[in-house]
């Protein structure tokens, strides 16, 4: 019996591959791993409509009927601790462990992990996950004061969806603009102006040397110029 293709991440990449291997005429076994229990869904809404909307629902990328209609084996919840490519298999965080033939890794990427003092204090959250968008809502709605570490499109749909929700909110960006890998320098100004205009305050050509905490909570975040946030 073959073991087929395992995917591991069940995001855009790793659904539009499972749905590839049906479409093309592949007829083994298709197993998607993902580490959430929900079903695969759209990120984007992450950084504007669950951080303000505590009915919001996920987005399915496609609904349950693809999956048990085109025998794809979708496992949520599931991490794996390691790859033994020369047996083919994959060495499960829970325990057991499943074999392949193929093995499409999908995992995307992760928010750059903060090599700062105070780093590790409740408070300080990343946005990657549905778990991650509900955690920033929860904290936002007990606080007045925001500080967002970088000027990309997340950092900034999250700046002005706060704004909106009345909080102050200050973006801290290390380069000379906003969206400087992503945009024209007139876009970016465009774009600054429109958040400055809703009070959004920006901070450009500035980073954060460190966190300080009270009670394990971060309170503050002191720029390189010693700039109390």
């Amino acid at each position: 019996m073959t073991n087929g293709v395992v995917i591991v991440g069940a995001g855009h990449a790793g659904v539009q591959a499972a749905a590839s291997l049906r479409e093309e005429g592949y007829d083994g076994p298709v197993v998607l791993i993902g580490d959430e229990r929900e079903l695969p869904y759209h990120k984007p809404p992450l950084s504007k409509t669950f951080i303000k909307d505590p009915e919001a629902k996920p987005q399915p990328l496609r609904g349950e009927a693809f999956y048990t209609g085109n025998t794809i084996d979708y496992r949520p919840g599931m991490r794996i601790d390691s790859i033994d490519a020369r047996a083919g298999r994959l060495n499960l965080a829970g325990g057991g462990t499943l074999g392949f033939d193929r093995l499409v890794l999908a995992t995307g990427s992760r928010p750059r992990l903060l090599k700062l003092d105070g780093a590790g204090l409740a408070g300080v959250v990343s946005l990657r996950s549905l778990a991650d968008a509900r955690l920033i809502r929860e904290l936002s709605a007990q606080s007045e004061d925001v500080v967002i570490l970088g000027g990309g499109f997340i950092g900034l749909e999250i700046a002005a969806t706060l704004r909106a929700a009345g909080r102050n909110v200050t973006v801290v960006e290390a380069v000379d603009r906003l969206l400087g890998r992503a945009v024209a320098p007139i876009i970016a100004a465009h774009v600054r102006q429109r958040l400055e205009a809703i009070g959004v305050r920006i901070l450009t050509g500035t980073t954060v040397a460190r966190l300080e905490g009270d009670s394990g909570r971060v309170s503050a975040a002191i720029t390189s110029s010693g700039e109390h946030l």
